[in-house]
């Protein structure tokens, strides 16, 4: 594609604050932090440097004032709610049968039984954080005082939603193991840090993002910190996240915890996903000699159309779609700057979100830490995540975050085949409002024509 092209797919310029970190987790999180429209980002960068905090909470205090009213936005679009019946939880995974997996064994084994590659998609739990500055490793999230360093950042890693960071394990095991009875020896380990569990490569549960006091499929948002108590009690750990508490409390046993009574995770890990996928690489579309969609750069619903168009990909009814920008390349990248809230990523419009609803299509899965991007200026207003709403909310659509696409979009483009059986399930955590999974997925790597052959199975 000429740059001309893709200039043209250069949407919602936001801007990066140099925010403080405990700025940086106030109200809904990270995700107040970069509402700073209108300007620019080397503008913020030097009124942060010079330690301006207070233009800085402006920008924040007048982002929300300015922020749309997603239950506004999005009343006039579809919902799910009761279809499946008034107590279901499953979503739209209740779209997932017999056909929808046979389509996908189906695509896996067109090109005949020599030819069918594997893929996962998962990055490391345990990956590497990344640094507002690669020569600061101590400095996870931007300084309280405003100054540098500030996102984005050429350090690489694995990437998390902040303030979630990647995980640390250890050994539990002596040096040289555990010996037992008959000479077998064996190492163990445990993880000696938070445990995000939307910390890496990971699915959304129903019930994790709401508006309007209810949640997937109309149950109410109490549902979401139900208690459960336990007979047994554990030693517990400090702190709720990745930013230290500033007055640190002693180690307490856990009896007792608050979680997702309704829409949990642990739903769709009972059931597992299984059916015929496509990838979208729009990045290899519109990205330019590096296959890379620029940092806040928005992907539209006749982006997607085109690159399917482009890919000779056909979409039908009830496929499991895998969108890829580039953006987990950059982590990779210490050429490239990555952020982690101003990342590529759908662009909220009614006529994406129907069609979705009209197509049943159940999940979606992308290469950044929201699927969308992050925040969108909607008919100039404000909003975060707003598909959150409309998918996972409203319509029960599944959201897999954080993929790995590049071996596959590679994969892909070589020979041309662009569907696939996708095959996941996440950690069966009860309660929870999302968990790691890797996604694995079996291709054709060739046509039935290419191998000259009819490219049959038997059945």
């Amino acid at each position: 594609m000429n740059n001309n092209i893709s200039n043209n797919h250069k949407h919602d310029r936001e801007s990066e604050a140099g925010f403080g970190r405990r700025l940086f987790v106030q109200g809904c999180g990270a995700m107040l932090a970069f509402a700073a429209a209108g300007t620019s980002i080397e503008t913020v960068r030097a009124q942060g440097s010079a330690g301006d905090t207070t233009r800085m909470q402006s920008v924040l205090a007048s982002s929300q004032t300015q922020s749309g009213d997603i239950a506004e936005l999005l009343n006039d679009l579809p919902t799910n709610w009761g279809r499946w019946g008034d107590d279901d939880e499953m979503g739209a995974l209740n779209l997932i049968d017999s056909e929808q997996m046979f389509a996908g064994m189906q695509a896996a084994m067109k090109g005949g039984k020599n030819q069918i590659e594997r893929f996962t998609l998962q990055l490391s739990v345990t990956g590497d954080v990344i640094n507002p500055d690669s020569t600061q490793p101590d400095v996870v999230f931007p300084p309280e005082d405003g100054s540098s360093p500030t996102f984005p950042s050429t350090d690489t890693g694995d990437p998390a939603f902040p303030p979630r960071t990647p995980a640390r394990r250890d050994n539990t095991t002596p040096t040289g193991g555990t010996e037992v009875t008959g000479g077998i020896k064996y190492v163990d380990d445990k993880f000696v840090t938070d445990v995000f569990l939307q910390g890496t490569t990971h699915l959304d549960a129903l019930g994790h993002p709401w508006y309007g006091g209810k949640l997937y499929n109309g149950f109410p948002a109490s549902t979401t910190e139900a208690t459960k108590e336990f007979e047994t009690p554990l030693l517990g750990t400090t702190g709720t996240d990745a930013v230290p508490d500033s007055n640190e409390e002693p180690l307490e046993s856990v009896s007792e915890t608050r979680g997702l009574e309704k829409a949990a995770v642990s739903k769709p890990a009972s059931k597992g996903v299984s059916g015929r996928g496509v990838l979208l690489d729009v990045g290899r579309q519109f990205g330019g000699e590096n296959g890379r969609l620029d940092l806040e750069e928005c992907v539209t619903f006749d982006d997607l159309m085109t690159t399917a168009d482009a890919q000779d990909t056909e979409i039908e009814e009830r496929d499991i779609l895998l969108i890829r920008t580039g953006a987990i390349a950059r982590t990779r990248d210490s050429n490239a700057e990555w952020g982690p809230l101003i990342e590529p990523g759908l662009r909220f419009s009614e006529e994406l979100v129907e069609w979705i609803h009209d197509m049943d299509i159940p999940y979606i899965g992308a290469d950044n830490l929201a699927v969308e991007k992050v925040s969108q200026e909607i008919d100039g207003e404000t909003f975060f995540i707003p598909l959150h709403g409309a998918l996972t909310r409203n319509l029960g659509v599944y959201l897999n975050e954080i993929l790995w696409l590049e071996d596959l979009g590679a994969a892909c483009a070589e020979d041309g085949i662009y569907d696939f059986l996708f095959t996941a399930a996440p950690l069966n955590v009860e309660r929870a409002s999302g968990a790691p999974i890797n996604p694995i997925v079996l291709k054709a790597s060739k046509s039935a024509e290419d191998e000259g052959g009819d490219g049959s199975v038997d059945t």
